[in-house]
């Protein structure tokens, strides 16, 4: 047990950033990828990857073996929506990094050997996952590799084996993130310019155009000389597959009902906020009364001025106001008061470093602390970084909250009576005192009433009840009583906010239940004990293709104006006789001329049309080049003025190269997945 609380004090909040960042978690985005439910054999599977299927039950025991640690490690502070999400992301990453690129990047020959795995966990130069653990610091506060070893040489000596799981999750993730470095690293080497390239590029990026130009646009009106058939829709359509891909969606329309205290709450919580803020102003028990009596719980923190800059009212009280309690703060939420609970002055942060013994160990603790006293330190004490209060509690060492009172130097011996244990403590820094305070708050919620809550429900009630699972009669009857409906296209598995609610996962649920079909109205869903949901799906797309019929106008209109274009070309064309001005040419096509300057090749511009931009990049000085085809006309332009300068460097061609390929980079991870068939269906069930 010694070793197990000493792992959760040490590490405290790095778990869940580690569960965040070191498991790099940016490798697969769930909310890039669509979930469907093809057939009752998928029913049980959260998703499927490289063609083989997940179940849902090989998943969630990998889920709760990986709670279980986090758990163990913070003493059962994964239990937040927030880090279960994690935890989440954290499974479906190690089946992913498991069954799709540990594979494919062994294929292509990388591996780590266990020569190289010793020295990421225990070298001198380690991998950042060990490095940035607390645990593994020496009293410098540097990473210590002795720390590391002796970590290692008694993990097995704790009979709960949690320190050796610990250390198995560990070396999982220095193994993982190893493989991808030197993936990345190969991808980024790869991109190689020869001299040839990088002359060319800096040519490229040294080299403007001033240029005059018009367009000649198209048509937008209806063309009835152009006439575009089913075969060139359909193969425009077969020509361009992938671009008609989709993931399983649906379209909905919703009417929600969010409950919001009524004005008989609001006088009602007035009335008893009243009565408690005249017992507020003399109780002489401030921490027991807010503890009995407020929506708020009793905070321990001082806090300086500039740290209650967010809110001005409470800050100028604090430190200026007259009397012994704030006026009261009323807003549609609550109605509050303040009052000073104590004044100290103290640093924003300290610097401390402590050691651990179990209660009945006393006797050895009194013997650190003699030998601190006498010699001024110990190698027996873990040095930690400079924190603030908020530092404290967010790292579970608020326990550890009695340094702000000491003097740098000063040590002390200390009862963690949560934890059973004592602890020796020794300041060895702080920032300047401040004048700070804590704060009593009294606050009173609004909140809506029993009778407020069965109101609102019966409202959803009554449109779910008459709409009776029928579309048809749910729209007659939002349409009838002016009812706020709200549409909602390509809701997918993965889809989390509906409208201001952002836990909407329940309405998807139902949305996506195989006995809900195109047409189909829900019962009252309730979201957050606050938002009343009928639901009705208008449409039903399935994974794979769009259909056709689906983007078949889009795809007209895109021929239409292709065949515009077309057509302004030729006609254009006809309207040369050779050796014109552009000022003449404009003037034929009743527009006039525009002018660019410094118009550049080295990079993309988007506020010019490639096939534009292209030609003029070729075009010589001086000469009418037109008609050139744009998306919605054609140009015609003159080089005004071509120059070369000086501006654009080796450095920055190089630069730019590195930048296409971090963006190669971004785009690998969707690759992989695409051609590893990675299907996440885990909206099902979470």
């Amino acid at each position: 047990m010694a070793v197990l609380e000493k792992i959760r004090v040490k590490l405290g909040i790095l778990i869940s950033i580690l569960i965040a960042v070191a498991l790099l978690s940016f490798i697969i985005d769930p909310n890039t990828l669509g979930s469907t439910l093809q057939s009752m054999s998928k029913e049980n599977n959260v998703g499927s990857m490289g063609g083989k299927s997940i179940s849902y039950r090989e998943y969630y025991t990998a889920l709760e073996q990986n709670t279980s640690l986090m758990n163990a490690l913070t003493g059962g502070n994964s239990n937040t929506e927030e880090s279960q999400r994690q935890l989440r992301e954290m499974t479906w990453n190690q089946f992913y990094n498991q069954k799709v690129f540990f594979p494919k990047i062994k294929k292509a020959g990388f591996s780590v050997e266990d020569a190289e795995m010793v020295e990421l966990l225990q070298g001198e130069n380690p991998s950042p996952v060990i490095s940035q653990q607390t645990m593994f610091r020496g009293e410098d506060g540097q990473f210590s590799p002795e720390a590391v070893k002796t970590f290692v040489a008694q993990m097995d000596l704790d009979e709960s084996g949690l320190p050796r799981r610990y250390w198995d999750y560990l070396k999982e993730q220095v193994y993982a993130q190893q493989m991808y470095n030197k993936y990345y690293s190969a991808v980024r080497n790869s991109d190689i310019m020869n001299a040839s390239q990088l002359n060319r590029a800096v040519n490229e990026g040294n080299l403007t155009k001033d240029v005059d130009w018009f367009m000649v646009p198209i048509n937008f009106g209806v063309d009835s000389t152009i006439k575009i058939t089913s075969a060139e829709v359909t193969k425009y359509y077969n020509d361009r597959k992938e671009q008609y891909r989709q993931w399983a969606n649906r379209d909905i329309e919703y009417v929600v009902f969010e409950v919001e205290p009524s004005a008989e709450d609001i006088e009602e919580t007035k009335a008893v906020f009243d009565d408690l803020y005249n017992q507020f102003a003399v109780a002489e028990n401030l921490k027991n009364f807010v503890a009995l009596n407020s929506d708020r719980r009793w905070d321990d923190n001082f806090y300086s001025k500039e740290e209650l800059a967010s809110t001005p009212a409470i800050a100028d009280f604090a430190f200026g106001g007259t009397g012994a309690i704030s006026p009261v703060d009323s807003t549609a939420e609550a109605f509050t008061a303040v009052r000073v609970a104590e004044r100290k002055r103290m640093p924003d942060q300290v610097q401390f470093a402590y050691s651990l013994f179990p209660m009945d160990k006393r006797a050895s603790a009194d013997s650190l602390l003699a030998e601190v006293k006498k010699n001024g330190g110990s190698d027996d004490l873990m040095p930690t970084a400079k924190m603030s209060m908020k530092d404290m509690a967010a790292n579970g060492m608020d326990v550890f909250a009695e340094a702000f009172d000491m003097r740098p130097g000063e040590t002390r011996l200390i009862e963690i009576d949560q934890y059973q244990m004592l602890a020796v403590l020794k300041l060895v820094d702080a920032s300047e005192l401040k004048d700070k305070v804590k704060l009593a708050i009294l606050r009173k919620n609004i909140n809506p009433s029993d009778n407020t809550y069965r109101d609102y429900n019966m409202k959803a009630a009554d449109l779910a009840d008459r709409s009776d699972n029928d579309y048809a009669k749910f729209a007659a009857i939002v349409k009838e009583e002016g009812l706020p409906v709200v549409p909602m296209q390509h809701v997918t598995y993965d889809t989390k906010r509906i409208g201001d609610c952002d836990n909407a996962r329940q309405v998807v649920h139902w949305v996506f239940d195989r006995k809900t079909k195109e047409g189909s109205v829900s019962d009252v869903i309730t979201v957050d004990n606050k938002y009343y949901f009928v639901a009705a799906v208008t449409k039903v797309r399935k994974e794979g293709r769009i259909p056709l019929e689906e983007v078949k106008d889009d795809i007209l209109t895109q021929l239409i104006n292709d065949k515009k274009v077309e057509k302004v070309a030729e006609e254009a064309k006809a309207k040369i006789s050779g050796g014109e001005s552009l000022d003449a040419l404009a003037e034929k096509f009743n527009t006039t001329v525009n002018h660019k300057e410094g118009m550049s090749f080295g990079a993309l511009d988007m506020s010019v049309e490639p096939s534009f931009a292209g030609a003029v990049a070729s075009a010589p000085e001086g000469e009418v080049v037109g008609p050139v085809k744009g998306q919605i006309g054609v140009y015609f332009f003159q080089v005004a003025k071509a120059e070369d300068g000086e501006f654009f460097s080796e450095t920055d061609a190089l630069n730019r190269s590195a930048q296409k390929g971090y963006s190669v980079i971004q785009q690998l991870p969707e690759i992989i997945k695409q051609e590893a068939e990675v299907k996440d269906y885990r909206g099902k069930f979470y």
